[in-house]
């Protein structure tokens, strides 16, 4: 693709991604977990502005989960003055009330920069790709909360692009991306978990076929475990237990817990999540289009092998992304958002790859018109 087309897709991907997700912002309603996250927040920026960062470390409300995007909306809340809402007067899935709004939008808005973030570096990987990334209704929807998933998300997609540049063809592992790698790693583990352990699998094939040397390994992993506990307040107290305690949560939560209970999503819900377009369906008028779910795996199937050539990191993220999904207990809709990106990239080589083998079909139907008895 021509220079000057690419940087137009690239503006154009941006673009639409941000008028997207201010429509989200404007327009969704409340969502059940912000409703958690948002409590949080506010308990933060009261032990922000008494400088209690002891408290901070101490705090155990939604201990499942690492505090570091819900410090971020706190300082956001703190900075902007949003007060706060009356908790019990909002309902989840209900509207906005408008004296809560500064304290939504602030938040909202925090998620949305991370989730167009996402978009442009997508973009500068395939511009397609971040078209397909810029209107999909799960990640437009789940950028546009005030959720866990766009910063981690971003930072992950920081991560991989940083590994990309620390195995560049025919030259050995670079020392110096490595421990950008690893930064960057430990950054998205402290944001949510999940985002540090998918892309962490993602680049370990990479690392072993390498036969990477321990100084290799250690450029790696010592930055990714040295941010993740300087950014994760919570584990200072105890880092092992903490993290235990957090993990054991969730694998507890994800067997035993009453909305899981209750809905009993079948194992394969993340695919049904990927080829329906939920959020469209479930907020009318708020995505332009629901396409994207309907055409991103078929794609991305067909993009797969094209992927795995010129962008192999992306291709096995798409596929470590979709095999952890499966096996992970919970399967929140959320969740899609761990492999969204790499499955946009494999789904654009899918288009580009149908667009060839089109128009090699017409040719050789032009060719054969026009040889000698026809």
């Amino acid at each position: 693709m021509k220079r000057g087309w690419a940087l137009a897709l690239i503006l154009l991907a941006t673009l639409c991604a941000t008028w997207q997700r201010a429509q989200a912002v404007q327009r969704l309603p409340v969502d059940h977990d912000e409703l958690v996250y948002l409590p949080a927040a506010y308990d933060y920026a009261e032990m922000l502005k008494a400088g209690h960062w002891r408290d901070v470390s101490a705090y155990r409300g939604n201990f499942e989960h690492p505090p570091l995007v819900k410090l971020l909306f706190a300082s956001a809340l703190w900075a902007s003055g949003a007060p706060e809402p009356e908790w019990s007067s909002i309902q989840a899935r209900g509207p906005v009330p408008e004296p809560a709004w500064p304290a939504f939008r602030v938040t909202r808005w925090l998620s949305a920069a991370a989730g167009i973030l996402q978009v442009a570096l997508t973009a500068a990987v395939s511009p397609l790709g971040a078209l397909l990334l810029a209107f999909d209704p799960y990640h437009a929807a789940y950028t546009a909360e005030a959720y866990l998933e766009a910063v981690p998300g971003f930072f992950a997609l920081l991560a991989v692009q940083a590994f990309e540049r620390a195995r560049a063809a025919g030259e050995p592992l670079r020392q110096g991306w490595l421990a950008a790698t690893g930064s960057l790693l430990g950054l998205a583990a402290a944001g949510k978990y999940p985002y540090g352990l998918v892309v962490g699998l993602t680049l370990l094939p990479f690392l072993l076929h390498a036969r990477a040397p321990v100084r290799a390994w250690a450029a790696l992993a010592m930055p990714t475990v040295a941010v993740f506990l300087l950014a994760d307040p919570a584990l200072w107290p105890a880092p092992l237990s903490a993290l235990w305690e957090s993990v054991t949560f969730h694998w507890a939560y994800s067997n035993h817990g009453e909305d899981v209970q209750k809905l009993q999503l079948p194992w394969f819900q993340p695919l049904m999540y990927l080829i329906h377009p939920g959020p469209a369906r479930w907020h009318a008028g708020v995505f332009a289009t629901g396409l994207n779910a309907w055409v991103l795996l078929p794609l991305a199937l067909v993009g797969a092998r094209a992927t795995a050539r010129a962008r192999p990191v992306w291709a096995v993220w798409a596929g470590v992304g979709v095999v952890f999904l499966l096996l992970w207990p919970t399967k929140w809709p959320q969740y899609q958002l761990l492999l969204l990106p790499a499955l946009c990239v494999c789904a654009a080589e899918g288009a580009r790859a149908l667009v060839k083998a089109g128009a090699r079909r017409l040719q050789a139907r032009r060719s054969a018109r026009a040889s000698p008895g026809h």
